[in-house]
């Protein structure tokens, strides 16, 4: 998972992932070290809800109105003074204020696009604890939840398949977008709602072929 630990704990606790090797969990921290301790199920439980609970808390300061307006006004005034300079002074302070007014004018969109990855990061943390039991209950069984993910999230769950741990848990969220999320979401409703025959799907471009199953009781 991403690093929110300005938020939350300081750097040397934060848990961004985590892997089991040699009868040790090697949890990786947001100071760029690691926690090892040995492995139990119990230890496991306990750095996946650790994680979770920080996914939980997450959140984004939002930018103040003060950064706003000082990102956008910098280019406009600092400009000027780069050309009266120019005209002044020559070419040496020209470039220093105009390496000023370069970085003025790239930091406002920088930091919005930075912001805005990382509420869309939030969302999809939020979105997985909403529904990672469900999907995971479910994908499997239903190959035509697979239908419209991205081949990057059916490849990540064919390697989760084969290695038998959970499809969908907090330590491999990043291999998944919101949209692969949602789009499995969807896919599951669609097969609750409609009572695929799993046994007549298919995953051609037209979708799938659908048998609606016969109610409990019904006459043929």
């Amino acid at each position: 998972m991403k690093d929110y630990s300005n938020n939350l704990y300081d750097y040397e606790r934060y848990i961004l992932s985590y892997k089991i090797k040699n009868g040790k969990i090697i949890a990786k921290l947001a100071n760029g070290g690691s926690y090892t301790i040995p492995y139990t199920e119990e230890n496991e439980k306990s750095v996946i809800s650790r994680m979770e609970t920080q996914a939980r808390e997450a959140y984004v300061e939002p930018l103040s109105g003060f950064a706003k307006i000082m990102s956008i006004l910098q280019p406009l005034v600092v400009l000027p003074l780069a050309i009266l300079n120019f005209i002044d002074y020559g070419g040496l302070l020209f470039g220093v204020v105009l390496g000023m007014v370069t970085f003025s004018s790239i930091f406002f969109p920088a930091l919005c696009i930075i912001n805005v990855i990382k509420r869309r990061d939030i969302e999809k943390l939020n979105y997985f604890l909403r529904y990672q039991e469900e999907l995971n209950d479910n994908v499997l069984n239903n190959e035509n939840m697979l239908i419209n993910v991205s081949e990057k999230a059916v490849n990540q769950i064919k390697k989760q398949q084969v290695s038998g741990e959970k499809i969908f848990n907090i330590n491999n969220i990043d291999s998944y977008s919101l949209s692969d999320l949602r789009t499995l979401k969807e896919n599951l409703d669609r097969i609750n709602s409609f009572c695929f025959d799993e046994d007549e799907s298919t995953l051609e471009e037209q979708g799938p072929i659908l048998k609606k199953k016969k109610k409990l009781g019904s006459k043929k």
